[in-house]
């Protein structure tokens, strides 16, 4: 292994539900994303990556295992990476690195941690890190018919937190141990749900963001799957002015975390802490923004499964460089491993891709295609949306390409879409003869180690052993802060919770007054 002190740090700057069309460097030109801009202009695009599951939670788990969703019990949202699975930061731990979590992640069960060795402030009791806006309706918040401006004072945001709490977390790093290198994560919440932010960048996009043109019976266009499923989603039965508003308060989410982020790169750089510094950026998955009329994610649409994806630093090529080989978020951890000098894990469906990184005119595709899947009815709590495991069109599974992308549905029709010629993914072509070979191919690698009995199969196992890693814990406010000790206490008790309480009749010192007055 490599002297540590050149090993290179890795700086994960991951957002949540970035839809990987608005950005400046996508090629929107509406949207301010002036530091993610200026990040791409010195580094690896890929304008092809997908996320392995468009939900939060699967997404995730998949990143940090490497592995598929149906390998590693990524179902939905808040289940739980089983102790067998070596993650990401574990691996970078066991080597040497030292490793961090600032904001979200949506860990299921009791170990809330993973591989991270410190975690000052995130979704640590299950809050799911999304700070409900406006404030009365916790512990929901809305979706995109609650769009606008934010009731949360702006250093409350999680954004801000993040930001502030990660630039302490890497300036004490540097200050305490500065040969030793370091993995960390920066998790944001926005631009997921709630669609608010400062008055400043919502009346910012006020009548600058396009609509999104539907046709009439664009509905019934809609394959069974995304009409059952993906209209399950908070505000996919909007008026076209709510539409619009929300598209434009999207806009603004966007752009604040966008800000956010350059607070942290800017503070981190004139520290000298990015020097030797792998810097990623990407999202756990994207979000349909009204494009279809839908709203959110877990379809098999661009804008759901496709995510922004940013890589600068030591062992990849020095500039703007742009490639739509297919890249799975999946394929992070062994690509790091082989740019810091650590062994491979043996097991992992993520692929390493940091010949592309080194030579982007030249080096193959590490992958044919790249895969992508959502189960329905893989809810595991009360109050979720729980979609029957006997029904058809609860599931999809999709491979794609540079150029093409293959769906199998759950009991329903294939679809095949021409991405470069149909990027709006309009029209199927899986009928049409000439495409017959190409969908046979894809098929094929479509269920290579995998199949529909299979899956049901292993949910089941997975399900029965899961109440033993479950934590016992109530969920509590969005996020929480620990302790150097340990200790974990609610980041958010006032914001959500506050409550006059009774004082005693005698005087006292040290008491600050509950009493109106």
């Amino acid at each position: 292994m490599p002297n540590q002190a050149r090993q290179p740090n890795i700086l994960l700057i991951l957002t949540d539900q970035h839809s990987p069309r608005v950005a400046g460097f996508a090629g929107d030109a509406v949207v301010r994303t002036q530091h993610l801009d200026a990040l791409s202009s010195e580094a690896m695009q890929f304008d092809s990556a997908v996320c392995a599951s468009p939900v939060c939670t699967p997404s995730r788990m998949c990143m940090l295992t490497g592995m598929e969703a149906h390998r590693c019990a990524a179902w939905n949202n808040h289940w739980v990476i089983f102790p067998e699975h070596l993650t990401w930061p574990a691996h970078f731990a066991a080597h040497g690195y030292r490793t961090g979590l600032v904001g979200k992640m949506h860990f299921g069960g009791r170990d809330q941690m993973q591989g991270f060795q410190a975690r000052p402030y995130g979704d640590m009791r299950h809050g799911l890190g999304h700070q409900p806006d406006p404030i009365d309706l916790f512990p929901a918040y809305s979706g995109a018919s609650g769009a606008g401006i934010t009731e949360i004072p702006e250093s409350l945001l999680q954004e801000v937190v993040v930001t502030r709490e990660s630039l302490a977390l890497l300036l004490e790093h540097q200050d305490r141990e500065p040969d030793v290198p370091w993995f960390v994560c920066a998790s944001y919440s926005r631009p997921h749900s709630p669609f608010t932010a400062p008055g400043r960048y919502v009346r910012h996009y006020r009548d600058r963001v396009p609509p999104i043109e539907l046709p009439s019976g664009y509905r019934d266009r809609l394959d069974p799957f995304s009409q059952q499923v993906g209209g399950l989603e908070s505000g996919n039965a909007l008026s076209a002015e709510q539409s619009l508003r929300a598209r434009e308060a999207y806009y603004a989410c966007v752009d604040f975390v966008d800000d956010c982020i350059g607070e942290l790169l800017d503070g981190l750089a004139a520290a000298g802490a990015l020097d030797n510094t792998i810097v990623i950026y990407t999202s756990d998955h994207g979000e349909m923004a009204g494009i279809h009329g839908l709203w959110g994610k877990v379809v098999y649409f661009e804008p759901s499964v496709g995510v922004p994806l940013l890589m600068r630093g030591p062992g990849i090529r020095e500039g703007h460089h742009a490639t739509r080989h297919p890249i799975s978020l999946m394929d992070l951890y062994p690509t790091t491993c082989a740019l810091a000098g650590l062994p491979v894990p043996a097991g992992l469906d993520g692929v390493d891709f940091s010949g592309v990184l080194a030579d982007p005119e030249s080096a193959a595709a590490p992958r044919d295609f790249a895969p992508s899947a959502y189960y329905a009815y893989g809810v595991r709590i009360r109050g979720g949306i729980h979609a029957p495991e006997d029904e058809p069109h609860r599931a999809m599974r999709l491979v794609q390409d540079s150029d093409w992308k293959y769906v199998e549905i759950e009991g329903g029709e294939p679809l095949l879409f021409d991405r470069l010629n149909d990027p709006g993914e309009t029209v199927n072509l899986a009928a049409q003869p000439g495409h017959a070979s190409r969908c046979q191919n894809m098929r094929e690698a479509l269920f290579r180690n995998f199949g529909w009995e299979q899956v049901h199969e292993q949910l089941a196992k997975d399900r029965e052993r899961l109440p033993e890693f479950f934590s016992g814990q109530k969920p509590s406010t969005p996020n929480q802060y620990m302790l150097p000790d340990g200790r974990v206490f609610d980041a958010e008790s006032d914001l959500y919770g506050a409550r006059w309480l009774d004082m005693p009749e005698h005087d006292g010192g040290g008491c600050i007054p509950q009493q109106f007055g």
